[in-house]
């Protein structure tokens, strides 16, 4: 089952397409992005959102704002990017990312992909259709 046919079903078993959508931008996101899922952890501990994101790693916190957000990703182009690919304004693509990197992050850390500081630890990362079922699913 790719990416496409996960959001599809999972869309039309709970009902939200935008934020499906969004995950689904960010997954492709972290692979086509120089650094991944480092990259974006290395962002938010540059804008001043580092704390924050060790909240999120530890599972302490599972929120954002869409402010922290659009702050933590500074000049990153994540967002204007997921808003190419998926066609959705960027005030909706950070309200799903406000929701969706908590969580990713916190997926990443607890399973051992990265430490606490985005640092690759070597532990190959599920592939992106697993991966975006996992988030979703603990979202939607």
């Amino acid at each position: 089952m790719g990416i496409l046919d996960i959001v599809s079903s999972l869309t039309e078993q709970r009902g939200n397409g935008d934020t499906a959508a969004v995950g689904s931008g960010l997954i492709q996101e972290l692979e086509n992005a120089p650094g991944g899922i480092s990259g974006i952890f290395q962002a938010f501990q540059q804008n001043g959102l580092g704390g924050l994101v060790q909240q999120w790693s530890t599972g302490e916190s599972q929120h954002a704002t869409p402010d922290q957000i659009q702050q933590g990703l500074g000049n990153t182009g994540v967002i204007e990017k997921i808003s190419e690919r998926t066609g959705l304004p960027p005030n909706v693509i950070e309200i799903g990312l406000a929701a969706l990197i908590p969580l990713v992050i916190h997926h990443f850390v607890t399973n051992g992909h990265t430490d606490q500081d985005g640092t690759p630890t070597g532990i190959p990362v599920p592939d992106s259709g697993s991966l975006l079922q996992s988030i979703l699913g603990k979202l939607l």
